[in-house]
């Protein structure tokens, strides 16, 4: 954020003119140089962070299903990993994944995503820790099938993230305690994880910022479409465009 608040990197968006408007006054009056070029259509926007013509893009208010779609199509993606950059109430900034209820469905999934998200950040010299969640606590393991095989997988992608060289734990179901401890929260699954972001920010009052496309060597944020100002969206891309870019 403090980097993208001093860039003149040029930002596109897919934003109604109102919104690109407010969004472009904020930015001005936080006396960030930023270039924002806006957007009607996700492909436009695709097409604009492939071809160089911008160097972050924020999809704004778009579909999600539509700008995710034409990022698989245009960079080659098999699936797109995001991970959602949060702030809890004391300012504690955490990350969060998977939040697109289509991501992270198995254990091989979630492993994947937490190794791109720590490669993606490693480009800016941080290695984030990891908390692992599961769908209960240690001792609920015999109160159904469904718990039993989220606490085991959730213990053995622990153990897998930490055999490949990353500060990884199993939190069970204590997410307050994730958060507290650790800096990427990887929750059982994107249901969950969508459901847990929801009620952090739009409930629960934790900032969000964004979720960057970490298995992209460009940078694509993506947003919630519940907001009227994108300007901190808008310097999260900005600034992740100075180092993983």
């Amino acid at each position: 954020m403090s980097r993208g608040r001093a860039s003149e990197a040029t930002v596109g968006i897919g934003l109604p003119e109102h919104l690109l408007s407010a969004t472009a006054a904020r930015l001005h009056g936080l006396g960030c140089p930023v270039r924002l070029e806006g957007y009607g259509a996700p492909r436009e926007l695709v097409l604009a962070l492939k071809d160089g013509r911008v160097d972050a893009a924020v999809r704004g208010t778009m579909p999600s299903s539509e700008a995710m779609s034409e990022l698989k199509s245009a960079f080659g993606l098999d699936e797109v990993m995001r991970v959602a950059i949060l702030a809890d109430r004391m300012r504690k900034p955490f990350l969060l994944a998977p939040v697109g209820i289509d991501e992270g469905r198995g254990p091989r999934e979630r492993l994947a995503l937490a190794v791109a998200a720590s490669d993606y950040f490693g480009r800016l010299g941080w290695s984030p820790t990891v908390g692992v969640l599961s769908k209960g606590r240690e001792e609920d393991a015999g109160r159904g099938d469904e718990i039993r095989r989220s606490l085991d997988e959730g213990e053995a992608l622990a153990s897998e993230l930490a055999r490949s060289g990353l500060d990884a734990m199993h939190y069970a179901i204590l997410v307050e305690k994730a958060v507290s401890e650790r800096d990427l929260v990887i929750a059982p699954d994107g249901v969950t994880g969508n459901l847990m972001f929801r009620a952090l920010h739009l409930v629960g009052g934790c900032e969000a910022y964004g979720a960057p496309v970490v298995n992209l060597r460009r940078v694509f944020v993506d947003t919630t479409r519940a907001k009227s100002d994108f300007s901190d969206a808008v310097m999260l891309a900005a600034g992740l465009a100075q180092g993983v870019g």
